[in-house]
């Protein structure tokens, strides 16, 4: 296959195979006389070293088209490069054609017995005395346009800047809330354990302040780097990154393919961030199977006779122990309004042991604890329905979350996450941090 620029040194050959070897009897006007053509070499070789500068020419052009789209490029400048004829500086063809003018004209005058056309040094004059007055009408208008295309690059640059300090100062306030939960969760941990924390907070503060005296000297960009690489360290090495990658492991060791661990961690996150008052101290009583005592405060809502039959249906033990007795609408009513009541543990275990066929207290405290738990639930399923029916929306529903979080507590490890989880959202929340978000970050990075 032929590449187009054959075409043009076919071209050439052919338009230099009209040469005349011998030029003895070739005439050319020159000063107005007829004159003969000494030496066709001479000639030859000025059309030789013309045709030499005519290359070099043009691969200084293919150099600087390159350089200065680089250079409008890395300034932002494409539309100037656009803009250029043939995407060159404004001025080069026209110096460069004067400059090949010129060239030829001397090369021409070099050939032996003044063989320089009258009409080439016309054309050559023109050209000089056009080229230098244009220069000199337009250097104003050049200089207009060069100041324009320098403020308009002062103007980009005032603008990077300023989105740059502008998300500098996001980052170090953000940085900042980190170093302070840094703090508050190595207080709530043992001491051998937070004081990793407490270094990195510490460690985490140099490089704020580090980023803080470079925004104080004007170095926006530095700052805005080291301020990065500081946060970068608190995202990976922060306890609540920590925190959640435990129980992103453990939870999904326990629940298996039942439901994925981050999504129930931002379904107990949810819950613990949303509810206020007694609501948010049922549910923590209700996820880490707390009793409901009346010391606490946790007082059941009283139910009807239906109710309270389906929540002993509800209740594994107690269905089972009183089975016989579901049928006796006083037993029910009764037994409702006791367990469901402030009455004491061991004196209900007095009453109901020989009904029930319980041995011993604490197999009727389990007991009680089931009934409990399912009257939670029932308040906390219609309170959340109500206020927030899309709380639990992306795990199936609230029967689906509680299913869960009852499967961890089979395992001692992911029941120590599930608290240290609760315990932490509930400090950072009481401080009026974004723990929502802080953690749902988290979730959507690595550890999920």
């Amino acid at each position: 296959m032929h590449k187009p620029t054959y075409r043009l040194k076919a071209l050439g050959c052919a338009g230099l195979s009209l040469l005349p070897l011998t030029v003895a009897a070739q005439t050319a006007a020159v000063n107005g006389e007829d004159k003969p053509i000494a030496l066709s070499i001479h000639f030859l070789i000025t059309l030789g070293i013309l045709a030499v500068v005519v290359l070099a020419f043009l691969l200084y052009l293919r150099h600087l088209q390159k350089t200065f789209l680089e250079t409008c490029t890395r300034e932002k400048q494409l539309a100037l490069f656009f803009q250029s004829p043939a995407g060159l500086p404004e001025g080069t063809i026209r110096g460069v054609i004067a400059m090949l003018i010129v060239t030829a004209s001397m090369l021409f005058l070099a050939l032996p017995n003044n063989q320089f056309p009258d009409v080439l040094g016309g054309i050559l004059g023109t050209i000089i005395g056009f080229y230098f007055g244009a220069r000199g009408q337009n250097r104003d208008s050049e200089s207009a346009a060069l100041q324009q295309a320098h403020e308009a690059t002062t103007q980009r640059d005032e603008a990077v800047s300023q989105q740059q300090q502008s998300k500098t100062g996001s980052i170090l306030e953000t940085v900042s809330t980190g170093i302070d939960m840094a703090r508050t969760v190595a207080g709530l941990l043992p001491k051998d354990i937070g004081g990793k924390y407490v270094d990195l907070a510490n460690k985490v503060e140099k490089g704020v302040n580090v980023a803080k005296g470079l925004m104080g000297e004007g170095k926006i960009e530095d700052a805005l780097h080291a301020v990065t690489d500081t946060q970068n360290t608190l995202d990976q090495d922060g306890p609540l990154t920590d925190i959640v990658g435990s129980a992103v492991k453990t939870f999904g060791a326990t629940l298996g393919t039942f439901m994925p661990p981050a999504a129930l961690i931002a379904a107990v996150v949810a819950g613990t961030v949303k509810l206020t008052g007694i609501y948010y101290q049922k549910w923590k009583a209700r996820i880490l199977h707390m009793p409901f005592s009346p010391a606490a405060g946790l007082t059941l809502e009283p139910v009807d006779d239906n109710t309270g039959f389906m929540l002993l249906r509800q209740s594994p033990l107690f269905r089972d122990a009183f089975q016989a007795q579901m049928e006796n609408p006083k037993f029910l009513k009764d037994a409702v309004n006791d367990f469901i009541g402030n009455a004491d543990s061991a004196e209900l275990f007095e009453k109901y042991a020989e009904q029930g066929g319980f041995k011993t207290l604490a197999q009727f405290e389990e007991g009680l604890d089931e009934f409990h738990r399912a009257a939670a639930d029932r308040e906390l399923k219609s309170l959340i329905l109500a206020r927030d029916p899309a709380m639990f929306g992306n795990t199936g529903g609230y029967e689906s979350v509680l299913q869960a979080v009852d499967k961890l507590h089979q395992n001692p490890d992911a029941l120590k996450d599930l608290d240290s989880l609760i315990v932490v959202t509930e400090k950072l929340q009481a401080e009026d941090k974004p723990v929502a978000g802080m953690i749902n970050k988290i979730l959507e990075g690595p550890a999920s």
